[in-house]
């Protein structure tokens, strides 16, 4: 499937960019439970389907069709798999041998692999970095807004800049190379690193933006004895903004529902407030 710098191609490369534009910004829209991304994956073949097909309505309404079904990728990560059915489509329609049913194979078989490693990397590594640079960026002066045009810029950036990438990676390099990088188990690498790097960054989040103070402090003997201080500060230092995160997420691993887990925090911090447990 892989194209040769000498392969004719019926679609310019204006088409393909504005294809993956319309994939990027559009991507999102029109979600619905029978196709999820299946309308945003048609609407991204519209720039192209006429070049595939100019004379030929059937055609492209079967092509259309087709590319309709059922689809769900992470938007950025996921890109490559459009870049890869365009190429598909561009070489059936000149001529070679390529069953309706091969293109939605591939499609289906790449998305999940692809969503995993996207999200995983995308919302646990990117987001949370960048949002950690841009919060202290933003509380290092009163009134500074500068670390929250800083995202949107980078996050901006960022996001069309690598979609564009892996989408024209798809479409030059075509199945065999896609198949041939999660095969090698290279996909899995990504994954374990991402999810070393993920957990480091929340480690940091949690010293930074999670306050547990234990307010306890015993009188004996003349001395004053303060929990916080004398222990945990001394033996475990943020063992309870730890505790906490550690709780929430075990009750978000029960399922419970943010606003319940919002006033369990509420009614932990009033009575602990009450009671001077903490401070």
């Amino acid at each position: 499937m892989a194209k040769t710098q000498h392969e004719q191609k019926l679609i310019p490369q204006k088409a393909l960019f504005r294809a993956a534009m319309i994939w990027e910004t559009w991507v999102q829209t029109c979600y619905n439970y029978e196709r999820m991304m299946g309308m945003a994956c048609a609407h991204t073949f519209l720039p192209v389907v006429k070049y595939l097909y100019p004379n030929d309505r059937d055609k492209q309404i079967d092509l259309m069709t087709r590319e309709m079904e059922f689809f769900n990728v992470h938007p950025e990560f996921g890109s490559c798999i459009l870049g890869l059915a365009i190429s598909m489509e561009e070489e059936k329609a000149m001529g070679k041998d390529i069953p309706n049913e091969l293109i939605t194979n591939i499609k289906t078989s790449l998305m999940g692999p692809l969503a995993g490693i996207g999200d995983t990397i995308w919302q646990g590594v990117l987001i949370p970095i960048l949002l950690a640079l841009c919060i202290d960026v933003t509380l290092s002066g009163n009134g500074n807004i500068w670390g929250s045009i800083i995202y949107a810029v980078l996050m901006f950036v960022i996001t069309y800049a690598f979609s564009y990438w892996n989408f024209m990676f798809g479409y030059r390099a075509g199945g065999d190379a896609i198949m041939d990088f999660l095969e090698k188990g290279v996909l899995n690498k990504l994954l374990t690193g991402a999810s070393i790097m993920g957990c480091m960054v929340m480690g940091g989040l949690i010293v930074n933006y999670v306050h547990a103070t234990c307010g306890i402090v015993i009188h004996a003997s003349g001395m004053d004895f303060s929990l916080q201080e004398s222990l945990f500060d001394a033996v475990l230092p943020n063992i309870l903004p730890l505790g906490v995160t550690m709780g929430v997420y075990g009750l978000m691993q029960k399922k419970w529902t943010s606003l319940k887990i919002i006033g369990v925090i509420v009614a932990v911090g009033i009575v602990g407030g009450l009671f001077n447990i903490l401070a």
